[in-house]
């Protein structure tokens, strides 16, 4: 082993003076996945090997000597990558750690119910504990989440469940994750920019590579640019509508520098509300009381999170809207604030005159679903305006 990598349950320590200055404690890497490891130059214009070889040529600038092997392997699923584990290991007997990113092709088969989320988080353990019990490193990564266009899971509903599913992965093995779900789906225009377009799977294009090898650079530099990220949510993600008064549970992961309790909340509607918090710094259930005013008519659960990071890296994002049984959403009511207001006006204004197809278009804005943004939008806006639920 050239360098060594320490996980405990509370934070993550990172050992070695050159990995706080941004230097791999590791020098030999084995990437291994399918073809979005691969990084075949039908997607990767550039043809530079995906985020491997984009990635050695990173860890070069420190380390002449940085070696990234390729071990993409198109089209693999989670279960191939077990059998193909040993094999690989073998071709690369001086590695020192191994990059794991796999599962995206196993969304198929979970759409088909061909296999479950356990399986593949059994699979996903068994190829890290293989590679560990060689003596190397392993550094977990969650895949990426699907563009609009892609043929299955265009919602990433069974992508973002994998993806917690791999937090949890990583944090009971005690090991450090690589995370650009999050940074790519609340990345604005990603889809557009980051993803080779036409492309039905969901393959990035060279810049998408290129934000991937950072965030793999940035990992096994010991560099924390990313900030706590969601796990499971009670009640589940799936359900629709909620009563008026229930517990909100949501688990969140810092596997870089740990979580900040005093800078960490749930979110309704964008409002910090009261917050239990019970776990450590790798792992947190943050726990919320409703009522029935906090929820009004509508919640949209989110978390606002600070890491022990410096400069410390900070999530706000939502993560589920539910309906509350009870409440209504006037027409009119865009941005389900539970009132017509000024907000909704800006949002209908901003889209007037366009029409469905065009880049300035909303649906939402469209409110009498004609296919354009018109004056007769504005006025139905008008008649409900001042209004609440």
């Amino acid at each position: 082993m050239r360098g060594c990598r320490v996980a405990g349950l509370a934070l993550l320590v990172i050992t070695g003076a050159s990995a706080a200055h941004g230097q791999a404690a590791e020098s030999e890497f084995i990437a291994f996945g399918d073809s979005i490891t691969k990084g075949e130059s039908r997607y990767d214009e550039q043809n530079r090997g995906g985020y491997p070889g984009r990635l050695q040529g990173k860890l070069r600038q420190a380390n002449p000597d940085a070696i990234v092997h390729n071990a993409g392997n198109s089209g693999e699923t989670t279960a191939q990558g077990v059998s193909r584990i040993t094999f690989t290991l073998g071709n690369f007997p001086s590695a020192d750690a191994l990059l794991l990113m796999e599962g995206t092709n196993d969304i198929n088969l979970l759409v088909g119910g061909l296999i479950s989320f356990e399986s593949i988080a059994t699979n996903l353990a068994t190829i890290a504990n293989r590679a560990g019990n060689a003596g190397l490193v392993v550094y977990h990564a969650t895949i990426i989440p699907r563009p609009p266009f892609a043929r299955h899971d265009s919602r990433n509903t069974l992508t973002s469940a994998l993806v917690r599913a791999l937090r949890d992965v990583a944090f009971r093995q005690g090991r450090s994750l690589v995370d650009p779900y999050d940074k790519l789906f609340f990345t604005p225009g990603a889809f557009d920019t980051l993803y080779s377009r036409g492309d039905t799977v969901g393959h990035p294009n060279a810049a998408g590579f290129a934000v991937l090898a950072d965030a793999f650079f940035d990992v096994v530099s010991g560099i924390d640019t990313q900030g706590p990220v969601p796990g499971e949510l009670e009640p589940g993600y799936g359900v629709a509508r909620i009563g008026p008064a229930i517990d909100l549970e949501l688990t969140i992961y810092d596997l870089g520098d740990g979580i900040d309790p005093d800078n960490t909340t749930l979110t309704i509607n964008g409002q910090a509300v009261e917050t239990t918090l019970t776990g450590n710094a790798r792992r947190q259930t943050l726990t919320h009381d409703t009522t029935k005013e906090s929820l009004s008519c509508y919640a949209r659960v989110g978390i606002r999170a600070s890491d022990l990071a410096d400069p410390p890296n900070v999530s706000d994002h939502v993560y589920k809207e539910y309906g509350v049984n009870g409440g209504t959403i006037i027409r009119g009511d865009i941005n389900k604030s539970c009132r017509v207001d000024g907000v909704d006006l800006l949002i209908v204004a901003l889209a007037l005159g366009s029409r469905n197809g065009e880049a300035r278009y909303s649906k939402a804005a469209d409110l009498n679903n004609d296919g354009k943004v018109d004056g007769l939008d504005v006025a139905q806006l008008a008649s409900k305006f001042g209004r609440s639920s």
